[in-house]
């Protein structure tokens, strides 16, 4: 039996799904919502058939293998059973200290300080405190960890899971925003003048987090996260001639509110205040702040400028966002928070039924009249 809604158009508007950044917590959350989207979709529409596909940071590379075929329902069973896939990577194929790229920092260092020093001296310069931690400085990468081992990890992933290597090579037109470290420019890798670029370059391109992460280098350029600017890039769906966008971010501030919530502190066992937590949280909390207030900016403005177009926004409550602040080289966090992604947003469908109908309806594409199982897919 179809239980598809039959009043669709047989032809859909020109469709964009933006995946914001969040991290691996973010990923997760993002691959139990389009698992759910999937299953509230009627017939002859899924998260593999957006016309253009916008990944951010963490979401570039769900968005690239869902530019490539990729179910996120096949995501969802690999991180459920712990399957290798392009999403299952562990701690040693993120996080490896660049102990050679250091090393050589540290002989730069010898090799230079004695001829700086002497430089000084010649001209007469004084040389202050501040200025000899600043020479110190450049002797040493511009950020703790090397992205190289995730683009080697993603780049034996995609090629065993049929990933094309370069993006105009994809099924669908893929587009990763990235930041010209040095002309303070955004380059979208996948528009004009940078189809050719390594599907798995542009990702840890777009995900290279100052300080903690080493720009990544492209052609001569070097390059950082995507998110440091605008949130969501919007205006590249747009400029495709998208009129139906769907926004998934994960990242939203927590409500650390003690009459709802209890955030425990491991010294103590207490419920507690985020600032008691220590400087990785408070900073945590501070970006996806700025991180929400962009975002809210952009969708105002979009909508504003561009009444014809419509942009859906899924993202998890504040009170639901403690869970993101798990770690994210667990397995069983990931898998929950997969879940909790899946069901969070079966229950936003729920609520904004007639909402999301008549939305999508009017792009051509029709939605399930049967709920979704409530279950998530499971071997």
């Amino acid at each position: 039996m179809n239980t598809s809604a039959n009043t669709a158009d047989t032809r859909h508007s020109h469709t964009a799904l933006v995946l914001a950044g969040g991290g691996i917590m973010g990923a997760a959350y993002e691959i139990g919502c389009l698992t759910a989207l999937d299953q509230c979709f009627g017939d002859g529409f899924s998260c593999n058939g957006f016309d253009s596909y916008i990944g951010v940071s963490a979401g570039s590379a769900i968005a690239a293998l869902m530019a490539s075929g990729v179910s996120p329902e096949m995501l969802f069973r690999a991180v459920a059973n712990e399957e290798d896939n392009a999403f299952n990577w562990r701690r040693k194929d993120i996080y490896q200290f660049d102990m050679r790229a250091q090393f050589l920092g540290f002989w730069r260092l010898l090799r230079n300080v004695t001829r700086i020093l002497r430089r000084y001296r010649h001209n007469r310069w004084d040389l202050s405190r501040r200025e000899f931690g600043t020479i110190l400085q450049e002797q040493f990468p511009a950020g703790l960890f090397s992205l190289e081992p995730l683009r080697d990890y993603l780049l034996r992933a995609f090629a065993q899971g049929g990933v094309p290597e370069r993006i105009d090579q994809l099924r669908r037109r893929l587009f990763i925003p990235a930041y010209d470290l040095d002309s303070g420019s955004r380059v979208v890798f996948g528009g004009e003048g940078f189809r050719h670029v390594p599907v798995c370059d542009a990702i840890v391109a777009s995900s290279a987090i100052p300080f903690f992460f080493q720009p990544v280098t492209i052609d001569g350029r070097h390059y950082i996260d995507g998110t440091i600017g605008r949130v969501s890039h919007l205006d590249v769906a747009i400029a495709q001639g998208a009129r139906l966008i769907l926004v998934v971010n994960p990242r939203v501030p927590m409500n650390n509110n003690p009459e709802h919530i209890c955030l425990p502190s491991l010294s103590t066992g207490k419920c507690t205040s985020i600032s008691e937590l220590g400087i990785a949280c408070a900073w945590e909390q501070s970006q996806r702040i700025e991180n929400k207030v962009k975002l809210d900016m952009a969708l105002e403005a979009y909508r504003r400028e561009h009444p014809e177009v419509d942009i859906l926004l899924f993202e998890p409550a504040a009170e639901e966002s403690m869970l993101f602040f798990q770690s994210p080289m667990s397995q069983v966090a990931r898998h929950h928070v997969m879940t909790h992604g899946y069901h969070l947003t079966l229950g936003q469908f729920d609520y904004r039924m007639g909402e999301y109908s008549e939305v999508f309806h009017r792009h051509g594409i029709a939605l399930r009249t049967q709920r979704p199982s409530s279950s998530p897919p499971v071997v």
